[in-house]
């Protein structure tokens, strides 16, 4: 039988979770939030009744959300201790944060663990509209509790990504990885192309185009198959332009250029391409950026 649902936090990830839960018949026990209004108008949503307390909401749930902000959940932890926790569940959705801030409430009877969405939270519109298939993480050391998270998960025709306990910040540094710093190598490479005049809207339509049909040859290819480019082709006289280039009008963003260069040697070597030459043009440049300093 499936749990019932307590939500506490009615942000971005609270909101729509609640709501893609109560899509899918999960009865959702109560919401709370710092904002009244905000609880109350997420009950209203999702067929429940908002609380002004914390430890409301908990009594009535089998398995309480904290989908709150990952410096809150500590604070929150210290006020649901009077909660009678006996066959109850409390879990977070912080990405970076482990299971073990939770530990306090296991003492007092609770299961706990942690299930992290990796989606983008920018709207909850456009969140409840496009998180079918959607990949959550799930940590906790309770086989009752992993069974509501996991068919939770498959409820949402989502997919399950076990994490150990320990592993929480690895993980999250994984998802910045190739979520926000795809964003940044994409403002990197916007502020090349419009510096040298190109047009903002030439330039993104370039762009998107580039990353969409990069994400397809991942989707399609996977790794080690999807790198494209000069390293795969072994061209270092492009690459040596590139070092050039780049040391003209941004050492930091050269410097970032070359480490790139070498998380990608595994790729090439996994493909049976050679990174000599490649290694010996990243240290030729270092040591002539040193003499000319």
């Amino acid at each position: 039988m499936e749990p019932s649902l307590g939500i506490i936090g009615a942000g971005k990830v609270g909101g729509a979770l609640a709501r893609l839960f109560y899509q899918a018949n999960y009865r959702i026990a109560g919401v709370y939030s710092r904002t009244p209004h905000h609880a109350e108008t997420l009950a209203t949503l999702v067929g429940s009744n908002s609380y002004s307390s914390l430890q409301a909401v908990s009594e009535r749930a089998d398995l309480t959300l904290l989908t709150v902000p990952d410096d809150a959940i500590e604070s929150m932890v210290r006020e649901l201790l009077n909660v009678d926790w006996m066959g109850k569940g409390v879990i977070h959705t912080s990405g970076a944060v482990g299971a073990n801030v939770l530990s306090p409430l296991m003492e007092r009877g609770a299961m706990i663990g942690s299930l992290h969405p990796a989606f983008p939270f920018t709207d909850a519109e456009i969140v409840v509209a496009n998180f079918s298939g959607a990949t959550f993480a799930v940590e906790t050391e309770s086989s009752e509790l992993r069974n509501w998270l996991e068919s939770m998960v498959h409820t949402l025709d989502g997919h399950v990504l076990n994490i150990l306990p320990g592993a929480k910040a690895l993980y999250h540094a994984a998802l910045v990885l190739v979520s926000n710093y795809t964003v940044t190598l994409y403002a990197a490479a916007e502020k090349l192309l419009t510096d040298m005049g190109a047009e903002r809207t030439a330039v993104d339509l370039a762009l998107n185009a580039l990353l969409s049909a990069t994400v397809e040859n991942l989707r399609q290819k996977g790794i080690p198959d999807a790198l494209t480019g000069p390293l795969v082709r072994g061209d270092v006289g492009t690459i040596a332009t590139h070092i050039d280039a780049l040391h003209r009008i941004d050492d930091t963003l050269l410097d970032t250029y070359k480490q790139l260069a070498r998380l990608s040697f595994p790729i090439l070597t996994a493909r049976n391409i050679s990174t000599e030459a490649i290694e010996r043009l990243l240290k030729q440049e270092n040591n002539d950026a040193t003499h000319d300093s």
